[in-house]
């Protein structure tokens, strides 16, 4: 029983001395690490690309990998419904400028003499239904004929004369012009078509999707046949140029930095320099702290990233997602 204890008390020693073997190996090992030269990766922005209307692919312009400039056809997509709407819309814009025209213009030549037309007629009408009226009121007051038939010829007259008063108002219309409410009816007309016609044509211009800025092209997700929905990301890829090379840096060597600052960019595995200009400085959240074992011995310290960009003119040859650069001295 003394020999079993002996030798957990035995493995219970070698444990703590084994880990704080590996506690020492550890902080010395970070203690190099923040001696050697800074360790940064290349960060592109990544770029997502989705449709707004639904339909089937009708072509795909690019593959992946592929670098393309903003602007660029992408994709495109088959929506016959879209087509025959900005068709409708089309038509109605047409129509309602023709009836604004028209409006402002007031009436032609054309239709003064059709109108004149319509008076003179009405005018031979009401004379001929005035003359048999007459004839009859006589007859009817020595009792020659009869109410009824009285009543018939009275109320031809009565409508000759009404639409003879409609044609000279349609003609007094036509002399003085198209009255002002007229007009702003049919420009009201006009400017609601010319919305219509520009949704449609925006839900148009929609089918294709084009790169809002120079990118390359990661993943495409459809193909063509394939059935878009909106808001279904058809591309992902990166903006080439949002290039930034970002470190992580304990809080012990911030005083080494300063917004601003020009550095020297070395490739670990090629022969290639640039200068980089510090961009920015942000604090990792809390738990990127690097706390200390011993906090009644020694400090915890906060990280933080720092983004540099290359200084514009600077030949960096080309730069992909996650390449790895090592980081020199201030101004060399």
């Amino acid at each position: 029983m003394n020999r079993k204890k002996i030798i957990i008390a035995i493995l219970a020693v070698v444990i703590i001395v084994s880990g704080v073997s590996l506690a020492v190996m550890a902080g010395r090992q970070y203690e190099k690490d923040r001696e050697g030269p800074l360790e940064g990766k290349v960060k592109l922005e990544s770029v997502y690309l989705a449709p707004k209307v639904p339909g089937r692919i009708e072509s795909v312009a690019v593959r992946e990998g592929e670098q393309v400039d903003e602007g660029d056809t992408l994709l495109i997509i088959d929506v016959p419904e879209i087509e025959a709407r900005l068709d409708q819309a089309r038509g109605a814009l047409s129509s309602a400028r023709a009836q604004y025209q028209k409006a402002k213009s007031g009436a032609t030549e054309f239709d003064r003499r059709r109108v004149q037309a319509k008076v003179d007629a009405a005018e031979s009408q009401y004379s001929f239904a005035k003359a048999s009226y007459r004839r009859m009121e006589n007859m009817f007051n020595d009792s020659l004929i009869a109410a009824q038939e009285y009543d018939k010829i009275r109320s031809k007259y009565e409508s000759a004369r009404s639409q003879l008063e409609a044609a000279e108002a349609k003609k007094e219309d036509v002399d003085t012009g198209v009255r002002s409410e007229k007009i702003e009816m049919a420009r009201g007309d006009y400017e609601r078509a010319k919305a219509a016609f520009r949704e449609a044509e925006t839900a148009y211009d929609d089918r294709v999707i084009t790169a809002p800025k120079p990118m390359r092209i990661q993943s495409v997700m459809l193909q063509r046949g394939e059935l878009a929905t909106p808001g279904y990301n058809l591309f992902s890829g990166y903006d080439t140029e949002s290039t930034k090379i970002r470190f992580t840096v304990p809080e012990s060597k911030m005083n080494e930095f300063e917004v601003g600052q020009t550095h020297s960019m070395e490739a670990p595995f090629d022969s290639r320099t640039f200068r980089v200009t510090l961009d920015r400085i942000q604090p990792l959240p809390d738990y990127a702290s690097i706390t200390s074992m011993y906090p009644r011995h020694e400090l915890g310290e906060t990280v933080y990233e720092l983004y540099f960009r290359p200084v514009p003119g600077e030949s960096t040859g080309e730069l992909h997602h996650n390449m790895t650069f090592l980081l020199k001295g201030a101004g060399e």
